[in-house]
Order: structure tokens, then sequence, then C-alpha cells
């Protein structure tokens, strides 16, 4: 588990820079920090225990399972992975809509 790889999928990538920027110009700069931290030690959590997330059934398939932790109060990041790779697929927001 020592060697695994994190990549970030394009869109997830481009959801996380959206996210936090948004929090540095409506939250300030210390929460845009907060937010970044909290994704990066989430990420970091996910090389002790890949399956720590909840099992993702409407975006698996028989071939690849998703699966997706909470990494601020607000967020959640869609993730899986192989051997060698944790891959970020996306970021949500857990916020209802009224």
């Amino acid at each position: 588990m020592e060697n695994l790889k994190v990549k970030w999928h394009k869109h997830s990538q481009s959801q996380f820079d959206r996210i936090a920027t948004w929090y540095s110009c409506n939250m300030g700069a210390k929460a845009a920090m907060n937010f970044s931290e909290d994704v990066r030690r989430t990420v970091m959590l996910l090389f002790h225990s890949l399956r720590i997330g909840i099992w993702e059934k409407r975006r698996s398939t028989v071939k690849t399972k998703y699966y997706s932790i909470l990494v601020h109060p607000k967020y959640r990041i869609v993730y899986r992975f192989s051997k060698t790779t944790v891959y970020i697929v996306a970021i949500y927001a857990t916020m209802m809509k009224y």
C-alpha cells in the first residue's frame, strides 16, 4: 500500500479548483485552506484502508467499483482504485436543495 499513487480525473480536479476558489472568494482564505487540507487528509486516509468509503452502487458496474467518502461537511469525493492507483473521479455537494 505504500506504493499507491493518486490520480485526479480532469473533471474532479476542475471541481476541486472551483470549490476551493468559491471558498476563497466567499468565505476567506482560511476556509479555502481548511477545505483543501480536509481533502488532502481524506485522500491520505484512503492509503490505509481503500474500502473505508461507502460503495456507490448507482455508479458501479460489474468490473468497476466506485466508493465515496465525506471529505468536508458539505462535500464527498467519489473514487475507485486498482492495485497501484487511487483514482479521484468526482467531488460533489451533499447539501439538499430546496
